[in-house]
């Protein structure tokens, strides 16, 4: 062994307890520490996501509600005349911007407050999936709606002899 072994070994050692602090434990950017975990909540911010989070839920089901009551206007119309059904279009339109608006805004709050409302991401998952689900039976309900009165409002024609 050469002098270059005691040497190799002094400048490993070195650059180790530089990498390592003065403290023994590992440096991080900056070499600064790992930041501190955060404390507990308190009850008070409990309370508050609690609060945030049926604050979401009742924006969510007032505009599904107006949605709703828009989609069974519309039918109400499209049964009374054939003026009415020109305007029961409008409120089927008028429904569906209120159902997809409110499922999308809560869908994007949902994400955007995650944090705030406290809730894990299996639970914000599964609110986001019965949103969808919201949104997708009204849409598949008026579907089947309009589609049944299509049927009905085409006549059948006359057998031919």
């Amino acid at each position: 062994m050469g002098w270059w072994g005691g040497a190799g070994r002094a400048a490993a050692a070195l650059a180790l307890r530089r990498l390592r602090g003065a403290a023994g434990r590992p440096r991080y950017s900056l070499g600064r520490a790992p930041p501190p975990p955060p404390p507990a909540a308190s009850d008070l911010e409990r309370a508050d996501a609690w609060l945030l989070r049926k604050a979401l839920e009742g924006g969510l089901l007032s505009w599904f509600r107006n949605g709703l009551l828009a989609t069974g206007v519309g039918v109400i119309s499209y049964v009374q005349s054939d003026t009415g059904r020109d305007a029961a279009y409008g409120f089927f339109i008028l429904g569906g911007l209120c159902v997809s608006y409110g499922a999308g805004s809560y869908l994007v709050n949902l994400v955007l407050l995650r944090r705030p409302m406290m809730l894990p991401a299996p639970t914000a998952a599964a609110n986001a999936a019965a949103a969808a689900l919201l949104a997708l039976l009204w849409l598949c309900a008026l579907s089947l709606y309009i589609g049944r009165l299509e049927v009905e409002i085409v006549p059948e024609e006359p057998p031919e002899k």
